[in-house]
């Protein structure tokens, strides 16, 4: 594997972790949001 292509699987490595991680969030922040409109 060349550096172009280490480099380019590097950074699709990054943001798959970083969309994981902000649609595990929102997915959090999310039932929290149907919990408090269900207390009301």
């Amino acid at each position: 594997m060349n550096p172009a292509q280490l480099s380019i699987a590097l950074l699709a490595v990054l943001f798959l972790t970083i969309s994981v991680c902000w649609i595990a969030i929102t997915l959090k922040e999310g039932r929290k949001a149907l919990d408090d409109c269900q207390k009301q």
